[in-house]
């Protein structure tokens, strides 16, 4: 799989294949290999090129809080075929002003946490979609009401893909 991502301000071009536990990860030319693991909540368990690093990884909005230690790095993987956003919106706008939450990366739906009528808050969780060996819970880009469920657990979806439509 081929992305482009924004990491702290700089953009990079990013190749992944997955080999059984392993990903093969190339960063703008540069080889790596990853071996990722999800603990609890948002900690993950990285081997990188045979170093371990334990790091926490949260979304804010339309991009990726990644820390390790007091190092703070953020990442967003750009998606060329969706419109940008503002900062801070967690996904699209649809017809009539309807707000529509989005996978950040390609995976597979894990889980839906809401039903159609569910009230929302911003920042709520709505899905959660597995993306490289980690559960990643997408959450409501605006307060409203669940109108519409685009996909079920199992399905596979793109980067941008729309997942949840809020009213």
């Amino acid at each position: 799989m081929k992305l482009d991502a924004r990491i702290d301000g700089a953009e990079y071009k990013v190749e992944v294949e997955k080999h059984g536990a392993e990903m093969y990860v190339t960063l703008d030319g540069r080889p790596l290999v990853v071996d990722a693991r999800a603990l609890e909540g948002f900690f993950s368990s990285l081997l990188l090129d045979g170093k371990a690093y334990e790091v926490t990884v949260e979304p804010e909005g339309h991009t990726w809080r990644v820390q390790h230690g007091i190092d703070v790095h953020r990442i967003e993987f750009l998606d060329p075929l969706r419109p940008a956003t503002k900062k801070g919106e967690a996904g699209g706008r649809g017809p009539e002003g309807r707000r529509v939450a989005i996978s950040l990366m390609p995976g597979k739906v894990v889980r839906i946490l809401v039903k159609p009528g569910d009230a929302v808050e911003e920042g709520q969780g709505v899905a959660v979609v597995e993306a490289m060996k980690m559960e990643n819970e997408v959450g409501s880009p605006s307060a409203g009401k669940v109108l519409e469920i685009k996909v079920a657990p199992g399905d596979a979806v793109e980067a941008g893909a729309p997942l949840i439509v809020i009213g």
